[in-house]
């Protein structure tokens, strides 16, 4: 089971894990095209403001180049008749300026823009945007306008600076990938958890089928022993036949009861055992099983006693074979458990659609840190105990009828310490007026 955790937990961590991470890349992803595309928008935003200036002004100040290419990280190049404006640039780029300039004017050249060239058809002709590469891998946006005027023709070539994005995303993808380790390590330890947790079920009922087997390979044991031996000694001695042979046939009823009632649980894991439902009438049953189990009790020393409302109990749906079944389980471990001289008492009442039968009897008691394991299967209070009629399946197979009828079982004390066994059946709507 611990290896099933981890690879569980392993599997859960890795799985989620793998989709925050591809949230987070689609993220980034996203965040470098936002800035590309905000990149794009600033250097248009500047090419305006610069050719808006070129048009209109016959000069261009230093400082006021000095200034956007330091700020924007540009390269402006203006040019008057062939010749530079006289300007070093305030900035310096991976690449040298004259190669970034003659890659832009190139580039110009082949959309038919021409830096040192006058337009032909128009006064004024600009290159579509283009992308230029350094000598380091290093991009850039870069746009030429050319400009005729009546001494000759004027030029302005701008070459902005894309970042890379390992450069413009730097701080964001660092804050990413600690969310990204901070989360897949809160997901580790919640899948360890949450895996232990829907494991838990699963362990409790290998641990309950581990202990069924023991009990059960335990239970067969003893009978099988004891007919073995009564065998033996039968072939050692055939004249004691007479002696031996009910003790084995007892031990082979044993053994029978056993196996049917590992069948009958058996049967209730697997959903297969079948109820013939019918109206069953409570009363008459009740009559009947108190009837039959009286001399029993008799036998014993001990009193049975009926206590049935004047008016008559409801009808229920069922199959009166095994409610019959279930309510004998109880008076058999109700008779088991109480010495001669005292008293069991059947009871039963009805309110709404429910309907109560309680088994109550005087005997020893069930100790309370016993009480929540009396429906386990192979279950004994009194684990000393050497009576050979009772395997620890009775009130579990009670249980499991109980719950086929859609009804439930409870385990109590009453007021002055009596236990008390409580079934609750569903009924047919009934309206009773009811004595306590």
């Amino acid at each position: 089971m611990k290896t099933l955790r981890k690879r569980l937990a392993g599997l859960y961590t890795i799985t989620t894990g793998s989709i925050l991470l591809l949230v987070m890349g689609a993220f980034l992803l996203s965040s470098i095209k936002e800035s590309r595309n905000a990149q794009l928008e600033q250097f248009q935003v500047i090419w305006n403001s610069l050719t808006s200036r070129f048009l209109t002004s016959s000069t261009v100040s230093h400082g006021f180049l000095a200034q956007t290419e330091a700020d924007y990280q540009m390269v402006v190049h203006i040019r008057e008749n062939g010749t530079p404006l006289l300007y070093q640039g305030a900035w310096q780029p991976p690449t040298n300026r004259q190669r970034l300039i003659r890659l832009a004017a190139d580039q110009a050249a082949a959309q038919g823009v021409f830096i040192d060239q006058a337009p032909i058809s128009s006064t004024a002709v600009s290159s579509s945007l283009m992308t230029i590469e350094g000598e380091h891998k290093d991009a850039y946006y870069a746009m030429v306008l050319v400009l005729a005027v009546k001494n000759g023709v004027k030029s302005i070539c701008a070459i902005s600076y894309i970042p890379p994005a390992r450069e413009s995303m730097g701080g964001r993808a660092l804050y990413l990938c600690t969310l990204a380790v901070f989360g897949i390590a809160c997901l580790g330890l919640i899948s360890w958890k949450f895996v232990g947790w829907s494991l838990k079920p699963v362990e409790e009922s290998r641990q309950k089928q581990a202990r069924f087997l023991a009990a059960a390979s335990h239970e067969l044991r003893s009978p099988l022993a004891v007919l073995r031996s009564g065998i033996a000694a039968l072939g050692a001695n055939p004249k004691e036949k007479d002696t031996l042979l009910p003790v084995i046939d007892s031990e082979c009823v044993r053994m029978s009861r056993l196996i049917d009632d590992m069948l009958l649980l058996a049967s209730a894991d697997a959903k297969t055992w079948s109820l013939q439902t019918q109206d069953v009438d409570m009363d008459t049953l009740l009559i009947d099983l108190f009837e039959s189990f009286e001399p029993v009790c008799r036998e014993k020393g001990v009193t049975l006693t009926l206590d049935l409302p004047e008016t008559p109990l409801p009808h229920i749906p069922g199959d009166p074979q095994r409610i019959r079944q279930l309510l004998l389980t109880l008076l058999d471990n109700a008779k088991t458990h109480t010495p001669g001289g005292r008293s069991i008492h059947i009871r039963s009442r009805a309110q709404k659609q429910l309907l109560t039968v309680q088994v109550i009897d005087e005997g020893c008691g069930i100790p309370d840190q016993d009480k929540p394991y009396v429906f386990d299967r192979f279950y004994q209070a009194d684990a000393s105990r050497t009576d050979k009629h009772h395997f620890g399946l009775g009130l579990s197979i009670a249980k499991e009828l109980a719950e086929l009828h859609r009804g439930a079982i409870y385990l109590s004390d009453t007021d002055n310490g009596k236990t008390c066994f409580t079934v609750e059946l569903p009924a047919y709507s009934c309206s009773l007026s009811l004595h306590t």
